[in-house]
């Protein structure tokens, strides 16, 4: 739909509007799942002698119930909302001759550049999940910050990617997509090496950093995997050709947490992860 040469200025722009409802669950995590209550090793150190540190932590992560329930009734409302919207309808014309199908997933081997791109989809989602998901434990364990402050820290990512989408749209007016896709992505291995050799809140800035470069990668790597497979071929320009891809890219998000400490392997743990993984879902 539209003109082929300007599909990633208008998937980034459609994208650019995404971010909001990410920032406002970031927020509602922060505000209703972290209590703010952390406490001191002494302090804990007592209550596993008294016998309340089990019940501090039941506690804790049963902040996460309401808060899931109330936005899974507003996904409900909202689904709600809109099937009962009449939407205009689309006619899909067909550039396939004499009535044939629409081609099958074998066919597409011709076109190397769609595996490619689901490939990259694969390995830049998984960096995505991972990074995000990651931030607030690095945070805890290289900084001096609270689960708040941390919290707001990601929600300054999630501005990043917003402010990134909207200029990187712009600017693709006289720079390529692709070309500016390339020297991104050499950006964010600069900021991720940095944040790996000065673990510390210069390597938290630089990893909040990236999310800016990460802003255009999704849909600029969608737009030109889809648009180089031929016209009678649709089920190329298709987004069910990327699902394995994007089924398959949390697996590298156990593995980032094999790098924290024991501490957050415990409950708390899975409480900071819930709010930048499952409030983006």
């Amino acid at each position: 739909m539209g003109v082929p040469d300007t599909s990633e200025r208008r998937l980034n722009l459609a994208q650019a509007f995404n971010p909001p409802g990410t920032i406002t669950g970031v927020l509602v995590g922060t505000y209703f799942i972290f209590s703010g209550v952390e406490l001191a090793p002494g302090k804990v150190v007592q209550m596993k002698a008294a016998g309340t540190y089990a019940g501090y932590l039941h506690s804790e992560i049963m902040r996460v119930v309401p808060t899931y329930v109330g936005l899974g009734s507003g996904v409900l409302l909202l689904a709600l909302v809109i099937g009962l919207i009449k939407f205009p309808s689309v006619a899909m014309g067909s550039s396939v001759p004499n009535g044939e199908g629409v081609g099958s997933f074998r066919e597409l081997r011709e076109y190397p550049h769609l595996w490619l791109a689901v490939a990259a989809q694969f390995f830049y989602v998984g960096a995505q999940v991972t990074t995000w998901s990651a931030f607030i434990p690095y945070m805890k364990q290289y900084t001096n910050v609270t689960e708040r402050e941390a919290g707001w820290f990601l929600t300054g990512n999630l501005i990043l990617l917003l402010i990134g989408r909207f200029a990187s749209t712009w600017l693709m007016q006289w720079i390529r997509p692709v070309k500016m896709v390339a020297v991104y992505a050499i950006i964010n291995s600069s900021l991720m090496t940095l944040a790996l050799l000065h673990p510390g809140f210069v390597g938290a800035m630089a990893v909040m950093t990236s999310s800016f470069f990460m802003s255009i990668m999704f849909p600029t790597i969608f737009c030109p995997g889809c648009k180089r497979a031929r016209a009678e071929h649709k089920i190329g320009q298709r987004p069910d050709c990327y699902v394995g891809g994007w089924r398959s890219c949390a697996s590298p998000v156990p593995r980032s947490d094999c790098s924290l400490e024991r501490e957050h392997r415990t409950g708390l743990f899975r409480r900071r992860r819930s709010v930048s993984i499952g409030l983006r879902i």
